[in-house]
């Protein structure tokens, strides 16, 4: 009798053990493939047989909760728990920035779209179009957001941002009107080509994940091909950007978006080595005219349209190296009527032409290419 318990009690502790381990084969077993992600930072896509796992990280600056997003094509995964669900693919989408519309369009969905903050800025001549038929209304900005058209539109999402801890309040209202907000923080991003990867993170809601694989592949191609051209400069030309704003210079951090893309192109940024930050940097107007005086370049002057409008803020200024060598570009020619800046919408997602922009400018003589996002100013 004994020896029956035993072997009855040993039975059940190793079957026990068989459930566990084939339950656990059988969850690894779904997982089909993960989405490979190689210069963005934000997200990954897990691909299971029958669902994805979006995993969203550092949605804001020192945020350190992670956002999970669950996209499924027919029967709603179960056992997941603090995750928003998404029935893909979705048809209808708004979205609270330029940014999200210039990826959705390079996916040829821009017809998907059917709300968006800031119509008035667009540069696309595709959303312009649908703007002026009404097929894309516009919902406002925080936070004077039109909450009854934005639930009257009823979107299979509302594609958001974050900025700060206190955006957490406005993600709380428009999830207790129904919304499903998905949150899109590729302004975090410090790699330019990490930013344009973020077209696979919205595409994962259109499964169309291939398709977004094809055209960030061609676009990285692009871009590593101007870099092998680069590689053989030797000389690299100094460069500083910006404008004063209230008694105060915000420059790149020296690991930015914008300090990468001077390396990329040849060119020494003034702060490149300063701290290893990633967002703007405050200086003083003075720090600014001692330490960039003899600069070879000044770059990205905000609103400011001439050599004229410059030397006017400040007379000092006409001792800058950059405006005796009239070597003053600013990102601005693809500015329309409305001052919305096509640099900040399509750029998100050409990479390439900016950096083609930049070595034109840094190298003249490296490559044959009008500026596309630059001007010179005279």
């Amino acid at each position: 009798m004994r020896l029956l318990i035993i072997l009855s009690l040993f039975s059940v502790i190793y079957g026990c053990k068989t459930d566990t381990k084939s339950i656990s084969d059988k969850r690894v077993a779904e997982v089909s493939k993960k989405i490979l992600i190689k210069y963005a930072r934000g997200f990954t896509i897990e691909q299971f047989k029958n669902y994805k796992i979006i995993t969203l990280k550092n949605a804001w600056k020192n945020e350190k909760q992670t956002h999970k997003y669950v996209l499924y094509s027919s029967e709603k995964p179960k056992g997941i728990n603090n995750a928003v669900f998404v029935k893909t693919p979705i048809k209808r989408i708004a979205c609270m920035s330029l940014t999200h519309v210039a990826f959705i369009e390079k996916l040829n969905l821009e017809k998907s779209i059917i709300a968006l903050s800031g119509c008035s800025y667009v540069s696309s001549i595709k959303i312009n179009d649908l703007i002026s038929i009404n097929s894309i209304k516009e919902i406002g900005k925080v936070p004077g957001i039109n909450y009854e058209l934005l639930v009257e539109q009823d979107p299979d999402i509302l594609m958001a941002f974050g900025i700060n801890k206190n955006s957490n309040n406005h993600i709380k209202k428009l999830r207790s009107l129904g919304l499903n907000v998905v949150l899109n923080s590729e302004y975090m991003e410090v790699h330019p080509l990490g930013k344009a990867e973020w077209i696979k993170f919205i595409a994962a809601f259109y499964d169309e994940n291939e398709k977004a694989v094809a055209i960030f592949d061609s676009i990285e191609r692009s871009y590593l091909e101007l870099l092998k051209i680069v590689k053989m400069v030797e000389v690299k030309p100094t460069v500083f950007t910006g404008m004063p704003w209230k008694g105060a210079w915000h420059v790149p951090g020296s690991n930015s978006f914008q300090a990468h893309l001077f390396k990329d192109a040849g060119a020494t940024y003034l702060w490149g080595n300063d701290n290893d930050t990633i967002s703007s940097v405050v200086k003083s107007k003075e720090i600014i005219i001692d330490e960039a005086i003899e600069s070879d370049y000044w770059l990205n002057l905000n609103s400011y349209t001439s050599l004229a409008s410059v030397i006017a803020y400040d007379e000092k200024f006409k001792k800058f190296k950059s405006i005796k060598e009239q070597k003053l570009f600013n990102n601005d020619k693809a500015l329309n009527n409305k001052l919305g800046n096509d640099y900040w919408e399509s750029g998100i997602i050409n990479p390439h032409i900016i950096l083609k922009d930049l070595i034109k400018i840094f190298h003249p003589e490296l490559i044959e290419h009008e500026l596309y996002y630059y001007r010179k100013l005279n």
